[in-house]
């Protein structure tokens, strides 16, 4: 009789949280979002000739990036997540030269209205790891702002524009990458 009794309950419990998850104006509770990115970067490689001096060149690159973020809605307007993501920078001038990384990253966000239409800023900070054996590791950060309208009940689009910066150790002191520019994404918000 109790495991029957324990089971009514934890239906109930159940199936408040789902019916909780009814999205408002706003969403709330757990989400997920999906980003496809482009992004128009400057590319800076240094390599140290001696213990205090690097020597570089800089060149045009770009990158396409595909992320996916999931996380809670701490309030209507502030959210929190983890992040994995997929880029590849290749350089303009050499179509050969290219890096592809596997990121882990955090996200939060600021949606300014609580409305199914509003502008927001958001920030991710992590480190790409390799996929590839030609290089390390490098710390990553993204800064802007966006907007997101909704497109069905549960369903909204962001689009946003914003500051992408990626550095890429090669050796663990010797050479550096460095990807910096902006950076375009179109998201799906489930």
């Amino acid at each position: 009789m109790n495991t029957k009794l324990y089971l009514v309950v934890l239906m109930l419990i159940l199936g408040d949280a789902l019916m909780a998850q009814n999205i408002t104006k706003q969403e709330k509770g757990y989400f997920n979002l999906t980003e496809f990115g482009y992004h128009i970067v400057n590319h800076i490689y240094e390599a140290k000739v001696e213990p205090n001096r690097y020597v570089g060149a800089t060149s045009g690159s770009y990158a396409l990036s595909l992320r996916n973020i999931n996380g809670v809605f701490l309030t209507n307007n502030i959210s929190i997540g983890a992040g994995i993501g997929l880029e590849n920078y290749t350089d303009n001038n050499n179509y050969y030269l290219s890096n592809n990384l596997f990121q882990l990253f955090l996200d939060v966000r600021y949606y300014f209205k609580n409305q199914n239409k509003t502008f927001f800023a958001y920030g991710n900070a992590g480190t790409g790891l390799k996929v590839d054996n030609n290089f390390r590791k490098g710390a990553m950060f993204n800064l802007g702002s966006g907007y997101k309208f909704k497109v069905g009940p549960k369903a909204g689009i962001l689009v946003s524009l914003g500051y992408s910066d990626q550095t890429i150790r090669i050796n663990p002191s010797m050479t550096k990458k460095r990807y910096y520019g902006i950076a375009a994404k179109v998201g799906l918000l489930l």
